[in-house]
């Protein structure tokens, strides 16, 4: 008998008793429910419809591993607890002694530009000279260790901390004749840039991750708020860089807000899928909700709270190691991601586009995901694909998903 003649009803049920794990939904097209299936070794496929109905539910119950998928959770978490328009902050304290005491909160994206604008802003409040910064980062722990996260020179393994500059990279490259020079035309070269690109070949640029040293984060963060002072006209009388706490008694001379609010730092953390923003943000919310300093198990707790009581998602279906996705411990199923993608579903517009589709996708070694929304004219269908094989797959099943 051929197999387009077979009726729809009992070969949905075959496919339920030979793969138990797929439910058998009704309108669900059996065909591209069997192609989809047999793609699947070792993973999770999910599709609701337009207002929230499941139509295809392939291993919904088992964990797998989520990769930077899970960003979207990390986004989820923070538009509730922090709201759509927070913005980070960084303090400045002066003495009489022209001495300039910079306090991070852990604000991600204090880079060069960022900087320039903290430093417009302290010349706006009267700050024309300095003879020394001191660099405060008792926001966060100074022993923090992120699961996933090595020390390499790779940018997606950059260190957290309460004041980073950069994403904790320079970006650099020597030219064909050996001269050292910055591959952005906003960061201008500091001593320590140029030590980092000394070893380059020549006619090469890269971005480097300054994490192996701690000393160099702070000496980098250290020397570009110097440069960019100097920039922007602030007397700067020597090359002083220490570390400081700054006395919380006193009112601080001037507050730095960055000028993205919160949903455009998600826009960039989703679109470049960066880890450091990610768990930036994880580490930020747990000092803002436990109190200072940002340690992961503070973090943790607090988005286990929300995990359990706001998004009712239990143990068994979601374990979250960290923010951002680099950890193989993170664990989440296919009927928890779905749930996820749900509640994200306002905020839909903040995932990049993919053949008309805002989606994340999520990849390690083995690891190769997709989670977003299907565009229709009725509205968006949120569709997770979760494959933890060799062959991904991915767009193949993304493809035959859109056909649902």
């Amino acid at each position: 008998m051929r197999l387009n003649r077979f009726p729809a009803r009992l070969f949905v049920t075959a496919v339920y008793l030979l793969f138990p794990a797929v439910l058998p939904l009704a309108g669900a097209s059996t065909e591209t429910l069997k192609k989809i299936t047999m793609m699947v070794e070792n993973g999770s496929i999910m599709l609701n419809d337009e207002n929230g109905a499941v139509l295809v539910a392939v291993n919904p119950d088992t964990r797998y591993i989520p990769a930077s998928i899970i960003k979207i959770l990390t986004a989820t978490i923070a538009l509730d607890l922090l709201g759509p328009d927070f913005r980070f902050k960084t303090e400045c304290y002066t003495n009489c002694k022209s001495c300039l005491v910079v306090k991070g909160f852990g604000d991600p994206y204090l880079i060069s530009d960022e900087l320039r604008n903290l430093a417009r802003g302290l010349r706006g409040k009267g700050l024309v000279r300095i003879d020394r910064i001191s660099l405060d980062h008792t926001f966060f722990s100074d022993d923090l260790t992120i699961p996933g996260i090595s020390k390499t020179s790779n940018p997606y393994d950059a260190l957290n901390g309460a004041l980073v500059v950069n994403f904790n990279t320079v970006n650099v490259g020597k030219d064909a004749s050996g001269t050292v020079f910055s591959a952005e035309e906003e960061t201008p070269l500091t001593p320590l840039a140029i030590e980092k690109a000394a070893s380059l070949p020549r006619g090469t640029k890269q971005r480097i991750n300054l994490s192996s040293q701690r000393a160099d984060c702070n000496r980098y963060a250290g020397e570009l708020l110097l440069t960019i002072f100097r920039e922007q006209g602030v007397v700067v009388t020597g090359n002083t860089i220490s570390e400081a706490t700054a006395d919380s008694s006193r009112s601080p001379f001037y507050t730095h807000y960055n000028s993205r609010p919160l949903q455009e730092v998600l826009r960039g953390l989703l679109k470049y899928s960066n880890n450091f923003i990610a768990n930036q943000i994880f580490l930020a919310i747990g000092a803002q909700q436990e109190g200072a300093p940002a340690t992961m198990l503070k973090s943790k707790a607090v988005f286990e709270k929300y995990i359990r009581t706001k998004l009712h998602i239990p143990e068994t279906e979601l374990v979250m190691a960290e923010g951002s996705g680099i950890s193989r411990d993170d664990r989440v199923t296919g009927n928890a991601m779905i749930s996820i993608m749900e509640r994200f579903r306002p905020h839909a517009a903040l995932l990049t586009p993919k053949n008309g589709h805002p989606l994340k996708s999520g990849t390690l070694n083995g690891v190769n995901n997709y989670a977003g929304y299907i565009k229709t004219e009725k509205g968006l269908r949120p569709f997770v694909i979760m494959l933890n094989q060799e062959h991904g797959n991915r767009d193949t099943i993304l493809k035959l998903l859109e056909g649902y």
